[in-house]
């Protein structure tokens, strides 16, 4: 009979455990764990089975990544509408919190990157609304906003890097 490999081995042990694997399967895992203690220890639960961490680690931080960008995007784009209406002043609440994402997802460099990414999201929305003729405000006006909030941005992610620093582990 061929050796099988260790991961092969792993992938089989929970169905012979289960009692679901092939006669072959069984057999193929029993002759295994007769040469090889790692796998005979994941065979008798003694340890368990060890995933490729490493895979799933990078993958965990994508998606989190990914979760924190959307609401980055989703903070900008919900302040950058409340700009010409009366529930302006939230923005000095939410944009901080934009910045504290932004920190999260590029640490310093949020510092230039997140107002950079204010300044081009509310051009896009200047040149949208122009198209379909609605002009709330002006392209200056947009302009001098994103100053505004680029400073509330600023604190946000200032707070965020020394909140870091302060439980950072030495």
């Amino acid at each position: 009979m061929n050796e099988i490999s260790c991961n092969v081995c792993m992938d089989l042990i929970p169905l012979v455990q289960d009692g679901i694997a092939s006669e072959d399967s069984r057999k193929a895992v029993e002759q295994h764990i007769k040469n090889c203690e790692s796998c005979a220890a994941c065979y008798s639960g003694i340890v368990p089975p060890v995933a490729d961490t490493e895979r799933l680690i990078v993958d965990v931080r994508r998606k989190v990544q990914f979760f924190f960008v959307m609401l980055l995007m989703f903070g900008i784009f919900f302040g950058l509408g409340l700009t010409a209406s009366s529930e302006l002043f939230y923005n000095s609440l939410i944009m901080p919190i934009v910045g504290v994402f932004g920190y999260v997802i590029f640490r310093w460099k949020s510092l230039y990157a997140v107002p950079l990414l204010l300044l081009i999201t509310n051009v896009i929305s200047f040149v949208l609304n122009v198209f379909r003729g609605i002009e709330e405000l002006g392209m200056y006006s947009r302009v001098m906003w994103t100053g505004v909030y680029s400073i509330f941005v600023v604190v946000g992610i200032v707070i965020a890097g020394l909140i870091h620093y302060a439980f950072r582990k030495e």
